[in-house]
């Protein structure tokens, strides 16, 4: 009887970790660093200045499978950066740096590929609806933030920033990808591999859409959509969780130009009534040579609400330089009516400067 436990426990053990003679590991990582200059109309106790970083490893494998399908899995640590120190003055003490709870809900899957297929399993990996068409020389609505914009591309039920099972599909010929997504567990990213997650005030949700790169076979036409919805949840959600996203963007050579909407039927993630956010974004870029780049980006951001009557407007001058394995962003921010308030504090600049590299 114990050499049949033992003969069994290889058994499984050899299916569970099986062979990797025919897989290929990489580790890859980035580094960014940010330097931002915040000033507020009417105020000048908000204003401010200071650093940003994110830094990240990827671990990826990829091989074939012993029944002749494709795999690819990995995973990402990434460190946003901590909380801020608060310094005591005349002490050699500052309070405790937190790390945020993102580190480990970063791009981990497992994918089963046939063909143009591919089966997926995992959170933050496949396409999803933070798509933008509109041509930026960086997201402009990671920026904006900072400055306490609430405009955002993370909309409706953010189903990819949960664990989900998934199915990619291009469509040969078309320059077209398909993808739909199913979180069992809106919000949930995972618990430990012994333990459920337990989120009561979530349902299940999902997402849809495509994107398109050379739409139809027109060259430098860029293209998409999504949506995806959430089911109210319990009595203290009165409506259903949505957001929808489209996008067309067109490249003329030196010159590309776009625009995209994204829309939310909650103008917070967290709040529990209709109060709808439109963000409408148009983007323009020109390529002065291989290195360098400008780009010009106007964003109206609409909440539907009478608290908040004002749409909120961004004005973004951005500039990139290549330098190879290093990358300068620079940008200057103009404000209106921040968060949808017509008060002076919601009115006001931001300049910073974003160094990026990859190893």
């Amino acid at each position: 009887m114990k050499n049949k436990l033992l003969l069994s426990s290889a058994l499984v053990g050899g299916l569970l970790v099986g062979s990797s003679a025919s897989a290929q590991t990489s580790i890859t990582g980035s580094l960014d660093i940010h330097y931002r200059l915040l000033s507020f109309s009417g105020t000048s106790a908000a204003s401010r200045q200071g650093f940003g970083r994110e830094s990240q490893v990827n671990v990826q494998n990829k091989g074939k499978l012993n029944n002749g399908m494709d795999y690819a899995a990995g995973f990402a640590l990434e460190f946003d950066g901590g909380s801020s120190q608060v310094v005591t003055a005349g002490a050699n003490t500052a309070t405790t740096l937190n790390e945020p709870a993102s580190i480990s809900n970063e791009n981990l899957y497992v994918d089963f590929i046939s063909g143009t297929t591919t089966f997926t399993v995992g959170v933050d990996h496949v396409q999803n609806s933070t798509r933008h068409s509109a041509p930026m020389i960086r997201n402009v609505l990671d920026d904006v933030g900072a400055y306490g914009s609430v405009a955002t591309d993370q909309i409706g039920a953010r189903t990819k920033e949960s664990m989900y099972f998934g199915i990619v599909q291009a469509i040969p010929g078309t320059g077209i990808t398909l993808s739909a997504i199913n979180a069992p567990q809106t919000g949930g990213y995972g618990a430990t591999d012994q333990a459920v997650q337990t989120l009561v005030e979530n349902n299940p949700s999902y997402e849809i859409g495509f994107i398109g790169v050379d739409t139809f076979g027109v060259k430098g036409l860029n293209t998409h959509a999504f949506t995806n919805k959430m089911k109210a949840a319990n009595s203290t959600a009165s409506t259903d969780l949505k957001g929808t996203t489209y996008g067309i963007g067109y490249n003329f050579g030196q010159f590309a130009a776009g625009v995209d909407v994204h829309k939310t039927n909650r103008s917070a993630t967290t709040a529990t009534t209709e109060v709808n956010m439109k963000n409408t974004l148009y983007g323009v870029t020109y390529a002065a040579t291989k290195e360098l780049s400008v780009g010009l980006i106007y964003s109206k951001n609409t909440i539907d609400a009478a608290a908040a009557p004002e749409s909120e407007k961004a004005k973004t001058v951005q500039i990139g330089y290549n330098l190879g394995p290093v990358s300068i962003i620079g940008h200057y921010d103009m404000f209106d009516g921040v968060a949808g308030s017509a008060a002076a504090t919601a009115e006001g600049k931001q300049a910073g400067i974003r160094i990026s590299t990859l190893f």
